[in-house]
């Protein structure tokens, strides 16, 4: 049988070409893809920190139990655009995790959505057919504040997926995957060049050519902190080896690190319920609180203390051992600190720009939001990095 031709445009796309992503879709090797039409086509929406758009396909297909009718969506990403600069994702890793058989390796508690991809970098090229899964993705809802039971659910499937790669060399060697490291080279060199109006790299000129509200964002969330805020907040992205040096030595596993609600569903079937995880553009290595703080920080439910003893309990349960819980803690807020100056501080930049993609009537929300992340963070700062 010969391999069906590469498209180079939607509208090369073939039925054949297309029946390998069906086959695994139904999980039914005997699928042939019939016919194909181009549903809609959608720029990604606000908030806008990448150039992707989505197209639905509809296809019919015969198999050995029948005919009928499905559909998947067709993730396009640029080449290049602000956030894969900013994070240093120019190999474009959520292809990478999905060609290298690393997204399939995943414990069943989790379930991703990648059906085949098309990574060409010398077309420049970057395509994933995804399944559907907006339906498991409503039973969490993007901005829900989910009930104690559900928030144990992920938080235990996270711990299987953390523990089912801890410390795994042979997995977290791979030189494409992302660290708490990776984004000093762009993102922390960005906000120094800013604020100290030095020449700007490449890659700043690249950030804020395609985000221009960005620099003033940068400066009047700056001058609206005390002084000595603005001092400790400036000294952490002047020198991010301090914190890199607290992390060393710590035990590192894999990360989705963007696990929020936003890239997170439920789906319930007759073994039980799944934790569908979509957008692994910068899985990665690190230590588990990275997911475990991303998750609760966009939550913050109530009960964090209890909650973070339960995924540690689970964690244990699935390593079937220990792990030193003082040394973890230490990890939940470092990373906590890294993450806000990578997510929080674009976040608060964002807010505090006019000119930024941010509806006005949720404007003042954010932005108190905003000052409560910066009070929290200081104070983790000064215990551990001043």
């Amino acid at each position: 049988m010969s391999t069906p031709a590469t498209p180079r445009s939607i509208d090369e796309i073939t039925p054949e070409f297309l029946g390998r992503a069906a086959r695994r879709l139904l999980r039914d090797d005997s699928v042939r893809v019939t016919a194909l039409r181009l549903g809609a086509s959608e720029p990604f929406e606000y908030p806008k920190f990448g150039d992707k758009r989505f197209d639905i396909i509809e296809f019919d297909y015969a198999s050995a139990s029948g005919r009928g009718t499905s559909s998947m969506i067709l993730r396009r990403r640029a080449p290049r655009d602000a956030v894969s600069t900013l994070i240093g994702d120019l190999r474009h890793r959520e292809l990478l995790a999905f060609e290298t058989g690393l997204l399939d390796e995943m414990p069943r508690t989790f379930h991703h959505p990648y059906l085949d991809v098309i990574h060409d970098e010398e077309r420049g090229q970057f395509w994933a057919f995804l399944e559907d899964v907006s339906a498991d993705i409503a039973n969490v809802g993007i901005v829900d504040a989910l009930p104690d039971e559900k928030l144990r659910v992920i938080l235990a499937h996270l711990a299987a997926f953390h523990a089912h790669f801890w410390e795994r060399d042979d997995v977290l060697s791979q030189p494409w995957l992302m660290s708490l490291r990776t984004p000093v080279d762009s993102w922390y060199r960005l906000i120094v060049e800013v604020v100290d109006g030095t020449r700007r790299s490449e890659a700043t000129s690249f950030i804020i050519a395609q985000w221009p509200w960005l620099p003033d964002g940068i400066a009047r969330l700056l001058a609206s902190l005390a002084p000595e805020t603005r001092e400790i907040v400036m000294s952490l992205f002047r020198d991010p080896e301090r914190l890199l040096r607290e992390v060393e030595g710590m035990p590192l596993t894999l990360c989705h690190y963007d696990f929020d609600n936003r890239n997170l569903g439920l789906r319930y079937d007759a073994d039980g319920a799944r934790t569908v995880v979509i957008d692994w553009e910068i899985v990665g290595v690190g230590l588990s609180s990275a997911d475990v703080g991303r998750f609760l920080q966009y939550q913050q439910p109530p009960n964090v203390p209890e909650l973070l003893e339960y995924y540690l309990d689970e964690l244990e349960r699935h390593l079937g051992r220990a792990v030193d819980r003082e040394q973890w803690y230490k990890g939940y807020e470092l990373v906590s600190v890294a993450l806000w100056q990578i997510v929080g501080f674009l976040f608060a930049a964002m807010v505090s720009s006019p000119d930024a993609p941010v509806p006005e009537d949720q404007r003042e929300g954010m932005r108190e939001r905003v000052y409560a992340d910066v009070e929290a963070i200081e104070q983790l700062a000064r215990k551990w990095l001043m």
